[in-house]
């Protein structure tokens, strides 16, 4: 009998202390029971049960037993596995299905082989075929494999519903890739390579995808519902010579998911386009559309999609906005103590403008957006005008910029006060014209939020009497500036300590002293953080607030420079250090502030 379905199992785990001696007598009382009960579930649900369900790993983990000493801690499948794979000296593998190759996956063995042995192949390494299974104790099928593919075979151990999962999602994403592969032909010739973009290329009797096909509808609701899974934040579809590649942003750094053939790219972004509204037919110029999706727990989630022709087709992106995401706690998202203070006077003014800088991607529309939350209330009256909008909330009344019928931000601007608006937010300043309107507003008695391109708070001062702004104008109706980035958490499954130089913390440029070593934290790298030592991110925050002296200053036409000093004098903490701030208190690392920070 397996280690897996046996009473041995139970003394195992009463040797590594994972239950008590109580535990173990009250699994062997109950087990035929618990063993009926999950039969029965399974049968009801009509749930694939798979090979030897259930066993005592099922029956133990369904009891939800914690573990002795630790209450908080339930013994989980897989802390039972990870004990199994210890005591049979077999590696244990946690399957990230952003570490797996779908071609290994899917085209070692045949999917019916896989899902009934619980097999999963994951890598060929050094000539030897690596391969995760349930039970490593029943040797034949990889037996087997090493028969039929002439290749030796080196087990792993992992979880039953890890396994389960991975090999459903891969083969029905494969399975629907496939049938739409085999429907349009793959002719591995020259001319299924999409190059219209850069040369006019006619193929006669080329068939396109109809949007109702089964196949690229699966592996299209795949995509989005692999994506929230994964928290990524944007998706992107990118043709290539000879494939397509799906690429996921998650955490801010873009993470290669599948290489799709080349021939289901054109059905793909036909079917992301008819979702969104968008014109299925032209493919030369760019297009934005959006589509709303619910998820199963009922949960909504807005995906804006932007398609532009490159080298070798259409390219899709898609952002997708999530509640959870873009409306947070403004408590939450990192201001020091200081700046939430100031940020809060910012937000209960009367009248002003508020500009929110920072690159694209620095988290600006999420700031704002719960800014907007946080303020909104029945007694007042909120206007967005955004290009696009970007997440439609019931409490905003939000207006969308069409530049094609002249609806732009200033003919918008003209007529806004019109609306007896209370707050304003301007999706962003560009030019002299929507400045203008922007501090009119201001001027009038209104509370005017906004966004400008640069790459510091003090900046904002500079680029607005660029764009034509009169510095007194600027001075008496300028609440404050917020310049933001958005740096990587520490995993919290994973944080270790370790000791850098301050010498050496001085050289990149961080406002420490002295000499010796200081301790800080940093991810180790885990099952949890993909290995990456990071989960989530945190706002860094430079506010430059107004005050009397900086007003006269700008009124007089001052230096960036001048301005900046003044401002740091005055107790403005600047980017630099705020993220040094956030390294100090264990919530990022030294090398996430360089990057994020550079030189700032």
């Amino acid at each position: 009998m397996s280690l897996l379905d046996s009473d041995e199992l139970l003394n195992l785990l009463l040797r590594q202390r994972l239950i008590s001696e109580q535990q173990k007598k009250f699994v062997l009382r109950n087990k035929e029971r618990q063993r009926q009960q999950l039969r029965k579930f399974q049968k009801e649900r009509n749930l694939p049960a798979g090979r030897g369900y259930p066993d005592m790993v099922d029956i133990i983990t369904s009891m939800k037993l914690e573990i002795p000493g630790d209450q908080k801690k339930v013994l989980t499948e897989e802390v039972v596995m990870r004990t199994v794979a210890h005591h049979l000296n077999i590696p244990f593998k946690k399957l990230d299905p952003l570490d797996l190759d779908i071609q290994i996956v899917t085209k070692t063995i045949p999917r019916s082989f896989a899902i009934n042995h619980l097999i999963l192949p994951f890598e060929v390494r050094n000539g030897v075929l690596q391969v995760v299974t349930y039970d490593p104790e029943d040797r034949s099928p990889l037996d087997d494999i090493e028969q039929v593919n002439q290749i030796k075979v080196n087990p792993w151990l992992s979880t039953r519903s890890d396994i389960r999962k991975i090999l459903s999602e891969f083969f029905g994403f494969q399975q629907s890739i496939t049938a739409a592969e085999s429907q349009f032909g793959n002719t591995g010739n020259s001319s299924a390579v999409d190059i219209g973009n850069l040369e006019q290329y006619v193929k006669l009797s080329n068939t396109e995808l109809s949007s109702t096909d089964q196949h690229i509808k699966a592996a299209v609701n795949h995509l989005f519902k692999y994506a929230i899974e994964q928290r990524a934040s944007d998706i992107h579809i990118e043709p290539k010579r000879e494939a397509c590649l799906v690429r996921y942003r998650i955490d801010g750094i873009l993470h290669t998911i599948y290489k799709l053939p080349k021939v289901v790219h054109s059905a793909i972004s036909s079917r992301i386009k008819a979702l969104a509204r968008m014109d299925i037919a032209e493919k030369r110029r760019p297009q934005d559309g959006r589509i709303k999706i619910s998820q199963q727990d009922g949960k909504e989630v807005e995906i804006r999609v932007s398609t532009i022709p490159v080298a070798f087709g259409e390219k899709t992106v898609m952002r997708i906005l999530d509640t959870s995401v873009i409306f947070q706690d403004v408590d939450d998202m990192g201001f020091s103590k200081r700046d939430r203070a100031i940020y809060n006077s910012f937000m209960t003014a009367q009248h002003g403008i508020v500009f929110v800088t920072g690159p694209t991607g620095s988290g600006k529309s999420t700031t704002l957006y719960s800014t907007l939350k946080k303020i909104s209330s029945p007694e007042i009256n909120i206007i967005t005008v955004e290009d696009p909008v970007e997440m439609v909330h019931e409490d905003f009344n939000q207006i969308a910029v069409q530049p094609l019928i002249d609806v732009t931000f200033s003919t918008i601007l003209r007529n806004i006060l019109r609306q007896d608006p209370d707050v304003i937010m301007i999706g962003e300043i560009r030019d002299l014209e929507t400045a203008t309107h922007a501090v009119q507003a201001a001027l009038t008695g209104h509370l005017v939020f906004s966004t400008l391109h640069t790459n510091d708070a003090v900046s904002t001062v500079i680029r607005l009497q660029d764009l034509g702004l009169e510095p007194f104008l600027i001075a008496s109706t300028m609440l404050g500036a917020l310049a933001q980035r958005l740096v990587r958490k520490i995993c919290p499954h994973c944080i270790e300590s370790y000791e850098k130089e301050l010498v050496e913390l001085q050289r990149m440029g961080f406002p420490v002293s002295g000499e010796g070593k200081i301790e800080l934290k940093r991810g180790k790298g885990c099952k949890e953080c993909r290995k990456t030592g990071y989960a989530g991110r945190i706002g860094i925050f430079e506010l430059f607030p107004m005050s009397d002296k900086l007003k006269k200053l700008i009124t007089e036409k001052a230096a960036d420079a001048e301005l900046r000093q003044v401002a740091i004098r005055e107790g403005m903490t600047t980017l630099k250090e705020d993220a040094w701030q956030k390294v100090k208190n264990g919530l990022t690392t030294v090398e996430e502030a360089i990057r994020v920070c550079g030189d700032a």
